[in-house]
């Protein structure tokens, strides 16, 4: 078989659709449709894809180019396409001028495609897990805020103390990033990006001993009426004891409405992370793969 290297054009996205829904990117169509001019289609003798490939820089974490790779789900001569879809995707990359390392992710398992990069000098270096937690699973208890306990509301209507919640988030996701370092931006920046995300101030929660933040558990809208999304979960000390009573604390809150989950995203790089991911009974779920040289 021979493999030839296109640019990928608008007649591909049936099978960009079809490809990233067997891998389980739901994001690859987007960020395709983003950056055309670094997005590649991989095809057999008869022109049918094999496979296509795209990069973005993101500007949260500016020092590295994120690819990402969809394959066809039918049996294919895989290392040979993901071989040609690298090598064109680089090469345009150099005539672009763009010199950042690589960071490639996918779903795990997809043992076809970890098999090429390991072999070509790439690691694992972090693993996000994206679990449901369901609220029927969490007993039920009588749950009240302590007093060293207030929520966001009462934060982000005090400026300074908004400010001083937004520091700690910030140098604690600083931390918990080095290996794909995240952009230092301003609180204001910061600000900006977590308003934006439309958390809900009366569930979000935080730890605030003698007027210092300890930790921080902020929700967001989920994908379904009965699910909410919590994130940026913050604890100043790693066995995350402040952060896993905020998130009892929600769950009990939680359980007195009509909702029937939340959903997490926990980082391997993030001890906090990982304390409350072994802390509650999350759901079964495959891990997020971020691969570096």
């Amino acid at each position: 078989m021979t493999i030839t290297i296109r640019e990928a054009t608008s007649s591909d996205l049936t099978d960009i659709m079809s490809f990233a829904a067997s891998d389980r990117d739901d994001q690859f169509k987007y960020f395709a449709s983003k950056n055309p001019t670094l997005t590649f289609a991989a095809v057999d003798d008869s022109g049918q894809p094999l496979g296509f490939i795209t990069s973005w820089q993101n500007l949260v974490h500016p020092h590295h180019q994120n690819i990402r790779i969809v394959l066809s789900p039918k049996k294919l001569p895989t290392s040979a396409v993901i071989d040609a879809l690298v090598k064109r995707e680089q090469q345009q990359l150099d005539t672009l001028g763009i010199t950042l390392p690589l960071i490639v992710m996918y779903w795990e398992p997809q043992t076809r495609k970890t098999v090429y990069f390991e072999k070509h000098g790439y690691h694992i270096f972090r693993k996000t897990w994206m679990p449901d937690l369901l609220l029927d699973n969490i007993p039920s208890t009588n749950t009240h805020l302590p007093d060293d306990v207030v929520t966001l509301r009462d934060v982000w209507a005090k400026p300074a103390q908004k400010k001083a919640a937004i520091s700690l988030l910030r140098q604690q996701y600083e931390i918990v990033h080095q290996d794909n370092p995240a952009a230092h931006l301003s609180i204001e920046n910061w600000a900006k990006n977590i308003d934006g995300e439309l958390p809900y101030l009366d569930w979000s929660l935080a730890t605030v001993v003698d007027g210092d933040f300890k930790a921080l558990s902020f929700v967001f809208p989920g994908d379904a009426e009965s699910s909410l999304d919590v994130g940026w979960l913050t604890d100043v000390d790693n066995d995350a004891h402040h952060v896993i009573e905020l998130l009892n604390i929600q769950c009990q809150l939680f359980k007195q409405t009509q909702l029937r989950s939340i959903f997490g995203e926990l980082d391997s790089t993030d001890p906090v992370a990982m304390q409350v991911k072994a802390k509650f009974p999350w759901e079964p779920a495959p891990a997020w793969i971020s691969l570096i040289k």
